[in-house]
């Protein structure tokens, strides 16, 4: 199926390709300074995937830079392969040496000692291969291009054309295994099982490209295919032994005489034979796992079921898009109910439904968050996807999905209302509205009356930014602009806000189910494309009934108060109101609650709040910082890793999520914003005004930003290995260095190096390289 940049697939294409060129990146280094052969198989795996992926979304790049691109990602693969393969089979044969007799011991030996002459040759031309891509910058020229994608690519409804495109990849993938099928007759068809572990190795990473898709990322499919690539792989491993030996034991290629060097060949003969026959041995157990495994999935239909469910969704999605937006292309004049964050309040939506049919709304736009804090979600999904609504996914309905396989948290801490409230709307849900909902795009773009319009549920950039009364007139120029539309319609402030910039209309409906502003009536906008005629609406609903409906459904109290008086959480229980804030010392335990929340007890974090601590006090005057930005920081280190109950990749993104949504931090909204950022600047890169909610901040809060950062990357550094090595540490400048004096338990030599790799901006903010010097215990 061809594709180009019109469906809609820059999003998801820059989502799985650019964390993958980022361990390559990662790795190669690796590779170069350190012999650790997990280095090389993690490249090799990353690698691999990025071959896939480039394959499967071929259609969104420039036809040159595609086929360079596969050429060198092909070379390193193969670089990497061959290395990868020296050092198993220097393992395996490792271990067997321990296995077996004194009598075939020498023939084990003999082979192991020729791995690592050929593992010294590999490796020349790995680091060949990967001097190259750096001369060649293929590997800046991927990111650039892929980060030029996002956000920029026009299209009709973007996930629609990824499902579709999804559905004709896995259909050929799956194909192309099940042509090897007949040769499961025969167990010495080698080159066919070889082939046929191919063709599983390329549907398991094809269903990894595609698996952002799917709420549960498609982890019982990918466990199964992985299951089958690994069988046939040690099959494929066992076949190459047996072919080498049979070599060597034969007289081929030159035979023993080629490594035995004059020897006489009789003392390693035991040893070879023993291997030749445990490797056939080994290979025919492994087909017979193997062939069971396939026909336990065959008899359950496996193969059939991932096609269908690909199809399925893809077929919801596609129907219900086109329909809507087939619908506005042909009626200009249509009226358009535009509408958002519902939170499972199906009683304002049914009273925003009949006002917008009273006065002639022909068509529904939805701008996410369909569910949370409400007590009807699945009710609100079928409701709006009954009446063939425009979605997009909102941030709390993508937090349902993320977070509600991670209950164990909940188990054993007691949970924040915010986190019962997302388990709770997963629980609540039928399978169908959990694949209808996941399967909402994270924007739509589209034209009708001569206008692009731009749909999302936050900025262009990022569902988490608030767009509305408060938005600074500088950012809202660069919002229209990043839109490239004529209307930007969005959500997620629960305020509504209708403005004109530079030539782009925005429009935020404000919230049908949730009110920030103290009117809990139900908030929506109604819209004439042909005239851009906007009208702001408010609706009375029963707000009691529904605050009731929260109770009797076992919700918290603050949900129902939420609703009741039209308030944010903050605003019901007044952790941010002037005048009635908490001691900071409370604040502080507040907020060590909350972590705890997420990610249970953790010492990491209590040992990087503590150096963090150390180093502020230390650095306080150079760096012209006071006590409410220890606080800050302080706070940042106690939650810099909570992004962790989403898992690792992509963490410290993921806690600056959680800071801007979690009400229950106390938290007034800039030094929320500015705890959120120096958490998530504690690994990768250093603050940036290409991030957007760093640049909304004025001059003087990014500095304070950029050195609290500077100071949690290097505690985090000094606790990199988790093992507490690090028990406390001073410090001192001089005009040219800042000094830092740790008392250490053991070897902390890991530690050292990490902080001083993360200390980058620590020097860039001071202007002073840093010293690390350990001290003896007292």
């Amino acid at each position: 199926m061809g594709i180009n940049e019109d469906d809609g697939l820059g999003r998801l294409c820059p989502e799985h390709l650019l964390p993958l060129l980022g361990i390559i990146s990662e790795e190669g280094r690796a590779v170069i300074e350190d012999d650790d052969p997990e280095h090389v198989h993690r490249m090799r795996v990353a690698s691999r995937r990025t071959r896939e992926a480039l394959v499967i979304f071929e259609g969104c790049f420039p036809r040159k830079r595609f086929r360079a691109w596969r050429k060198e990602m092909r070379a390193l693969t193969r670089a990497l392969g061959e290395a990868r393969d020296a050092d198993v089979q220097k393992a395996f044969l490792e271990g067997m040496l321990s296995k077996v007799t004194a009598a075939q011991a020498p023939g084990i030996g003999l082979l192991l000692e020729e791995k690592p002459s050929a593992r010294r040759g590999f490796q020349v031309e790995l680091d060949r291969t990967l001097r190259e891509m750096e001369e060649t910058g293929i590997m800046q020229d991927m990111r650039d291009f892929l980060n030029g994608m996002a956000g920029t690519v026009d299209g009709v409804q973007p996930r629609s054309s990824a499902f579709e495109l999804a559905s004709c990849r896995i259909k050929q993938r799956i194909e192309e295994l099940l042509a090897h099928e007949p040769s499961l007759s025969d167990q010495n068809a080698m080159l066919e099982h070889h082939a046929m572990r191919i063709a599983a190795k390329r549907l398991r990473y094809t269903l990894e490209a595609f698996r952002p898709l799917f709420e549960d990322e498609l982890q019982s499919e990918i466990a199964n295919v992985k299951r089958m690539q690994e069988l046939l792989g040690e099959i494929h491993d066992s076949d190459v032994w047996v072919a080498e030996l049979k070599d060597l034991l034969e007289g081929r290629n030159g035979g023993l005489a080629r490594i035995l060097e004059g020897r006489e060949p009789d003392p390693y003969l035991p040893g070879l034979n023993f291997l030749r026959e445990e490797r056939v041995s080994h290979r025919r157990s492994l087909f017979k796992e193997f062939v069971g495994l396939w026909n336990s999935l065959a008899q359950d239909d496996f193969l059939t079921r991932v096609q269908e469910r690909f199809a399925c969704v893809a077929s919801m999605q596609e129907e219900t898009c086109s329909a809507a937006v087939r619908k506005i292309a042909r009626e200009p004049r249509i009226k358009i109910a535009v509408l958002g964050d519902v939170h499972g309040n199906l009683h304002a939506l049914e009273a925003v439904l009949q006002d917008a049919e009273r006065l002639g709304a022909g068509l529904i736009i939805d701008t996410g968050d369909q569910v949370g804090y409400g007590a009807m979600p699945d009710e609100v999904v079928r409701r709006l996807r009954e009446r063939c609504a425009l979605s997009v996914i909102g941030n709390y309905d993508l937090k349902v999905f993320r977070i509600h396989d991670r209950k164990e948290v909940w188990r054993t801490n007691r949970p924040s209302d915010q986190l019962f409230g997302f388990g709770w709307a997963y629980d609540h849900l039928s399978e169908e509205s959990r694949s209808y909902l996941s399967s909402l795009p994270q924007e739509i773009r589209f034209q009708a009356a001569g206008m692009m319009i731009l749909v999302t549920h936050g900025s262009p950039e990022s569902m988490d930014e608030y767009v509305g009364p408060m938005t600074a007139k500088k950012r809202l120029r660069e919002i229209a602009k990043r839109s490239k539309a004529d209307l930007f319609i969005c959500g997620h402030s629960h305020t509504p806000f209708v403005k004109r910039v530079a030539g782009t209309m925005i429009l935020n409906p404000g919230s049908v189910g949730r009110q920030d502003d103290g009117d809990p009536r139900a908030a929506y906008a109604l819209l004439t494309l042909d005239t851009l005629e906007i009208e702001e609406r408010r609706v009375s609903y029963d707000v009691e009934a529904a605050a009731q409906a929260i109770r009797e459904r076992g919700l918290p109290e603050s949900f129902a108060q939420m609703t009741l008086q039209g308030r944010s959480y903050d605003g019901v229980i007044g952790q941010t109101m002037p005048g009635r804030m908490r001691p900071r010392s409370e604040r502080v335990r507040k907020v060590k609650e909350i972590a705890a929340s997420y990610l249970g007890d953790d010492p990491h974090s209590e040992k990087v709040r503590q150096l963090a601590l150390m180093a502020f006090d230390g650095l306080r005057r150079d760096l012209m910082l006071g006590n409410k930005a220890r606080y800050w920081l302080e706070c940042a280190a106690v939650l810099h890793d909570i992004g962790w109950v989403e898992g690792r990749q992509g963490h410290h993104s993921t806690t600056l999520r959680i800071v801007l949504e979690e009400e229950e931090l106390p938290f007034k909204k800039k030094e929320r914003k500015i705890v959120g950022l120096v958490a998530r600047y504690h690994r990768k890169a250093p603050p940036s005004e290409e991030d957007a909610h760093y640049a909304t901040l004025d001059e003087e809060d990014r500095g304070v930003v950029d050195r609290l950062s500077a100071i949690l990357r290097v505690a985090d550094g000094l606790d990199s290995t988790h093992a507490g090595k690090v028990s406390s540490l001073r410090c001192h400048t001089t005009a040219e260095s800042i000094i830092f004096h740790l008392t250490v338990q053991g070897n902390a030599e890991m530690e050292e190096r990490d902080a001083i790799k993360k200390g980058d901006l620590l020097e860039r903010v001071s202007g002073r390289a840093l010293r690390f010097v350990e001290e003896e215990p007292i």
